[in-house]
Formats: structure tokens, C-alpha cells, sequence
């Protein structure tokens, strides 16, 4: 069901979602960049190294609101599947 606070939910497990699988991702393409080059390191400090180097940030949002509008549309139209379980009820009363 779509109101204003599954929506408010919604906006918020798509950010987070997003987030994380957009941090995720680069760290491990840093982590392999440097294995090309002969240094094996964790993502965390692939991730250092870079931040150092280059402007990360604007590497790392790339494709953020891609992945953040795709997962809104999944999460809106997931909502719009779903019923509330009190209408489910009263439909199934009618029968």
C-alpha cells in the first residue's frame, strides 16, 4: 500500500541499499586495480590509497542514481502489488 510512510521507508532502504552496494562495488574495482599493478590489499585500504590520489568521490557516485531510482521504481511498484492486509480481509468476506 502507498501512503506517506511506506513511502518515507521506501526513500530510505533504496538510499541505504544503493549506498552500500555502490561503495561495495568501487572498493573491490580499486581492490583489483591495485592487484593489477602487484599489491594485494583489502578494500578499505584500496579505498585509502585512492582517496589519496584521485577525487573519489566523484568516481564513487557515478552510478549512484541509477541504482537509487531503479531500486525506488522496484520498492513503488512492489507497494502497489501488495495489498494491506484489512482489504485482503474485506475481500475476502465478499466472496
Amino acid at each position: 500500500m502507498v501512503n506517506l510512510l511506506n513511502s518515507i521507508k521506501a526513500l530510505i532502504v533504496c538510499a541505504v541499499t544503493s549506498g552500500m552496494y555502490t561503495l561495495y562495488t568501487t572498493t573491490a574495482d580499486f581492490q583489483a586495480q591495485l592487484a593489477r599493478e602487484g599489491q594485494e590489499v583489502g578494500k578499505i585500504e584500496a579505498l585509502m590509497h585512492y582517496s589519496t590520489l584521485t577525487d573519489v568521490w566523484s568516481r564513487m557516485l557515478y552510478g549512484w542514481l541509477q541504482l537509487f531510482v531503479i531500486c525506488l521504481i522496484s520498492c513503488y511498484l512492489l507497494m502497489l502489488w501488495l495489498k494491506s492486509p484489512a482489504k485482503i480481509e474485506h475481500s475476502a468476506t465478499k466472496i
